[in-house]
């Protein structure tokens, strides 16, 4: 090498650091110097990209930038309005959002953020839009292609989220979901974003994890956004809602779009209760529901549910009504092939049943919306049967096996006689009395058709009807007295039975009182007497 290049290379050397060094201060300057230029510029940006993305009109309240090491942004009072229309809430807005990038990031022909992160958002979810009250046109969605503005955000962190789903009437109320702790994540323009996090449920009171796919934006119908996903609810107490108690515990998946959802779970609730009425009783149900986004409606598909170990097969509908607090239930459900201690559990508190035995039901249940406690605003059309009923007092079944005996004409013939029966009955449930347009019981030998009421909460009887025997009155007793009874024997026989006496039953179920009328005068007696004694 030559001296004087060697010369020269020293020079070089001794004027770079200071060259950087006044390039820097140039730099640093020009940021600090011109911060409204900068901020102007990002606030563009900002602006631009949201409005291009979500067909909206675009309002920033304020933007500051902090420098060094990176470009600090944070914004407040972010508004976005839905095709620029003011007749409905804006279909965004944010409290405050902050994220870090770098000049060339922002210098990039797709603007790229790493972190996005959001405090106090609110999405508003119009319904479908037919024609705009403001008299402006709708945008339309531009091509997918990277326009001069287009920003991609890697990660959004939303702090608190309400998303509300506006309803197609005006003057109902929208569905709110309250999400906690929202996590965002990008796989790129075009895509659907990943999102997890927490959701509060109103009733019963609980939180609820999710996770699940939401996206493309749908510009023109944000209802249309396409969404998937999985939930978890676990530990939500039924107890605040009126009537019913419980811990329920919940999962499952849905999708469709944010105004329509698909939803198919399972829940389990392994000491569910009507409460002070009855015993706690698992139950069990696999579900498959329509929900409507907008007003929160919801349609339920064949669900099978397990009482213990009954199967219910239900399908109706979750709906809300105008003018009232609550939703109106609708449910039509069957019971192929039930076990009536199962249901017995639920409206009498005993550690043993006092019947078992299979039973067929077939129902229409209605829960009108109000506070009154569900045991006294649940109404039950339906009607059931009980065919081979055992009893499980020793008392009762011996007391039903000599009634047997004496109904067949063989009073002392102690190998005759049985406490199987059968009971049939066609009811309404309303008030919490149950009304029943017909009620049968049969043993062998006798048959008890009544119609009449039962009061669930207070036990209260209040049943007349007809005893059908199959022995004449004679029979059903010996000695001098059925000598007497003889005479009375044409009185009682019809319709081709031995005797028909015209009964009552009274009292309350756990004392209930048996009567017979004679001559328009009853003669009682309690079921703890011998019920041959008439």
């Amino acid at each position: 090498m030559s001296p004087l290049a060697h010369i020269s290379f020293k020079k070089w050397w001794l004027i770079l650091p200071g060259a950087l060094i006044f390039l820097l201060v140039l730099v640093v300057g020009y940021v600090y110097l011109c911060p409204q230029a900068m901020e102007e510029r990002t606030r563009r940006l900002v602006v631009q990209s949201l409005a291009e993305r979500f067909g909206s009109d675009v309002e920033l309240k304020v933007l500051q930038i902090k420098v060094l090491p990176f470009i600090n942004v944070t914004g407040e009072g972010l508004t976005l309005r839905y095709h620029g229309r003011k007749d409905v809430p804006p279909l965004i807005q944010m409290g405050k959002f902050s994220f870090t990038t770098s000049l060339w990031g922002l210098s990039r022909p797709v603007k790229h953020i790493a972190l996005l992160r959001v405090q106090n958002m609110l999405i508003n979810i119009p319904p479908r839009e037919t024609n705009s009250d403001n008299g402006q046109s709708p945008h339309h969605s531009p091509p997918e292609i990277y326009s001069p503005s287009h920003i991609v955000v890697d990660r959004v962190i939303c702090d608190e989220t309400n998303i509300f789903i506006l309803p197609k009437v005006p003057g109902k109320v929208p569905l709110d979901w309250d999400l906690h702790n929202l996590v965002l994540t990008s796989a790129g323009a075009g895509k659907p974003l990943t999102f997890y996090g927490n959701l509060t449920n109103g009733k019963p009171k609980g939180e609820i994890e999710t996770h699940g796919l939401i996206g493309p934006w749908n510009e023109d119908d944000p209802g249309g956004t396409p969404v998937w996903g999985q939930y978890k609810f676990t530990d939500a107490d039924l107890g605040p809602l009126p009537g019913i108690a419980g811990i329920l515990s919940s999962n499952g998946t849905y999708t469709g779009v944010l105004s329509e959802l698909q939803v198919d779970g399972q829940t389990d609730t392994p000491d569910f209760s009507l409460d002070k009425v009855g015993r706690p009783v698992p139950l069990h149900t696999d579900f498959s529901a329509t929900v409507d986004g907008t007003n929160g409606d919801t349609y339920l598909h064949p669900v099978n549910a397990t009482l213990n170990r009954s199967l219910i097969i239900a399908e109706g509908s979750v709906v809300r009504v105008s003018g009232k607090k609550g939703h109106l239930i609708s449910i039509d459900a069957s019971v192929p092939n039930g076990r009536i201690q199962d249901f017995l559990g639920l409206a009498i508190n005993s550690d043993k049943p006092m019947m078992t035995g299979p039973v067929k039901i077939k129902a229409k249940l209605t829960i009108p919306p109000g506070q009154e406690r569900a045991i006294e605003k649940i109404i039950v059309d339906g009607q059931f049967g009980v065919d081979d009923a055992k009893w499980s007092s020793s008392a009762l079944r011996e007391k039903l096996e000599s009634f047997s005996r004496h109904a067949l004409g063989k009073p002392d013939d102690v190998d005759t006689g049985s406490a199987v029966s059968d009971l049939n009955g066609s009811f309404l449930l309303q008030d919490g009395v149950f009304h029943f347009r017909h009620l049968t019981f049969r043993v062998e030998g006798a048959a008890v058709d009544l119609t009449g009421t039962y009061a669930l909460r207070k036990g209260v009887l209040d049943l007349a009807g007809h005893l059908r025997l199959q022995a004449k009155l004679s029979q059903t007793t010996t000695g001098s007295k059925s000598f007497f009874l003889k005479a009375f024997d044409p009185f009682f026989e019809t319709d081709g039975f031995g005797t028909v006496l015209p009964i009552r039953i009274t009292g309350t179920r756990e004392n209930p009182v048996f009567g017979v009328t004679l001559f328009h005068k009853t003669f009682d007696k309690h079921l703890g007497d011998d019920k041959h004694k008439l």
